[in-house]
């Protein structure tokens, strides 16, 4: 059990390996992501119990496409790191519609902005500033013109639906953190 583990785990950390530090910490980013959101439904049946079925499910749809953002690197550094906050904000966006304004799902608006203030050079200062800038101007648009949820949830389980969402950005932040150590350091092995 321990060598598939040690196998699966090398496996991994190939498939996400980049010589670039920050298209690999984006390619990890979008790992974690990619992994967790088919355990999103079972996240909100816990919270909202049987009334979040089926909508619920729809959730995890997007994992694949996360999933697939180390083969977007391989092709281009620039464009994996591009596809990860990008396809945060129609992950954002998307819930919500599943969701609802009241389930705090906009946060995760905040973690798009933060990892998209973290992977992009000096030279890419123009991209890190519309990517960071544009879950701002999402937010703004979403309060103007909130989708109409697919399923109403009560005051109760929206308030427990916006504190799984806050648990959820602080382990976000938490590990860009983590990441970013790992991206300096790369960088200075690399410079010496």
């Amino acid at each position: 059990m321990v060598r598939l583990w040690t196998q699966g785990h090398a496996r991994i950390r190939a498939f996400a390996a980049h010589p670039d530090p920050l298209a690999e910490a984006s390619n990890w980013v979008a790992l974690t992501i990619g992994s967790h959101l088919p355990f999103w439904p079972l996240y909100i049946f816990w919270v909202a119990g049987r009334e979040a079925l089926p909508s619920s499910l729809l959730t995890m749809s997007m994992a694949p496409l996360f999933l697939a953002v180390p083969i977007v690197a391989r092709r281009s550094s620039l464009s994996g790191r591009l596809a990860t906050p990008v396809l945060g904000l129609i992950n954002t966006v998307f819930t919500i519609w599943i969701l609802g304004p009241a389930s705090g799902t906009e946060v995760f608006l905040v973690p798009c902005a933060a990892l998209s203030a973290l992977i992009f050079r000096q030279t890419e200062r123009i991209v890190m500033l519309v990517l960071t800038v544009l879950p701002l101007i999402v937010w703004c648009l979403l309060r103007a013109y909130p989708p109409t949820p697919l399923h109403q949830y009560d005051a109760a389980v929206a308030r427990d639906l916006v504190a799984l969402n806050v648990w959820s950005i602080a382990a976000l932040i938490a590990l860009f953190g983590w990441f970013q150590a790992d991206i300096y350091r790369k960088m200075e092995a690399a410079r010496h």
